[in-house]
């Protein structure tokens, strides 16, 4: 999410108009001030934010809301401070507050992602249609109600508000991407394949666009195009455990087993309890008959998760190698039970047995 910026009220000197009857109203006198010192309030929350101090800023902007309850952009901006310090129920509070003063497009977006990070999809879907309904051309707004569509499977309504947002904004990578992943769900491999790579071109440095293209290119069986693009994206991001583990699976189908390892134990080195690549690693242990190591994989993914049946299934194979038959046995009625299918044609060489 990238930083918001927040608007800046400009203050001008202000002038008191008396009334030619006499004396001021008190009451009146005393709303003036208490505006004049919410806007200066309000102001000093903008120098705060700018030099990235957000409590004060948020000090601030609560002066200015119990001096002025009626101070929209207040209300707006302290939103917009609660959203960025991950205080989406705050947030939605303040986005709440200020549609009841005033119907924008910023607050309903504001909002709409507020109930996007809270989960409820389908109120985020209202936000941006309003937001939308205001201001046709917020490309952000089709580009998160894609996303709140997405969340919801609704493949190819978000595939239709990203391209909207690409109508608006023909450079703008992230709709690309995700516009790629939902050709991806709904089968359009090809399409999606343009796409990942349009998100690349237009962002160089989006190492999950790289990711992504690698991924439909093993999909579509370009197995050494799809090592080049997750070498992309390793990188621009050498942190980026995922790509290793999917490099190294690209490795493992143009049997290039020991690279493909190297890029597992890359990947859990920087994840150790990522579990695909202890189970990955496992199987290309397997390949290179080195069934000792591929069973210690399998076991350390298994206490990350015991209840994952082809785990089991797989560990039964690599003892059945070293002629433990008994324990494979034991693993292949576990996966069995987990619901692995196939583990019941190996259950059958236990009762031969």
């Amino acid at each position: 999410m990238k930083k918001i910026i927040l608007s800046v009220l400009l203050l001008f000197p202000a002038v008191f108009l008396c009334a030619q009857s006499g004396e001021n109203d008190p009451a009146d006198s005393l709303r003036q001030g208490n505006d004049q010192q919410a806007e200066i309030n309000y102001n000093k929350s903008i120098e705060f934010y700018q030099m990235a101090l957000l409590d004060s800023a948020m000090r601030r902007l609560n002066t200015a809301l119990m001096l002025n309850p009626d101070f929209y952009q207040a209300s707006y901006n302290r939103g917009q401070i609660r959203f960025e310090l991950e205080d989406y129920p705050g947030a939605l509070e303040d986005y709440n507050h200020a549609l009841d003063l005033k119907k924008t497009d910023k607050a309903f977006f504001g909002r709409g992602l507020a109930r996007f990070k809270l989960g409820n999809y389908k109120g985020a879907i209202e936000d941006f249609s309003e937001a939308l309904k205001i201001n046709p051309n917020l490309a952000q707004a089709y580009y998160y109600r894609g996303g709140a569509n997405f969340k919801l499977n609704e493949y190819q309504h978000a595939r239709d508000d990203y391209t909207r947002a690409i109508s608006i904004k023909n450079n703008y990578a992230h709709a690309y991407n995700d516009r790629g992943s939902a050709n991806w769900k709904i089968g359009k491999l090809e399409e999606a394949k343009e796409d990942f790579y349009k998100a690349t071109m237009n962002d160089p440095s989006f190492a999950f666009a790289f990711n992504n293209l690698g991924g439909i290119k093993k999909e579509l069986l370009d197995y050494e195009g799809a090592v080049t693009d997750f070498t992309a994206a390793v990188k621009i991001d050498p942190e980026y455990y995922i790509a290793y583990n999917n490099r190294g699976t690209a490795l493992f189908e143009l049997g290039e087993y020991q690279k493909a390892i190297d890029d597992y134990t890359r990947a859990l080195e920087i994840n150790p309890e990522y579990i695909p690549a202890f189970v990955n690693r496992g199987n290309a242990w397997y390949k290179m008959e080195a069934y000792y190591n591929a069973i210690a994989d399998y076991d350390e993914a298994l206490k990350l998760d015991p209840e994952d049946g082809s785990i089991y299934l797989n560990r039964g194979i690599s003892k059945e190698m070293l002629r433990e038959d008994d324990e494979a046995c034991e693993d292949w009625q576990k996966a069995f039970s987990l619901g692995i299918e196939q583990a019941e044609e190996y259950l059958e060489t236990c009762k031969n047995d």
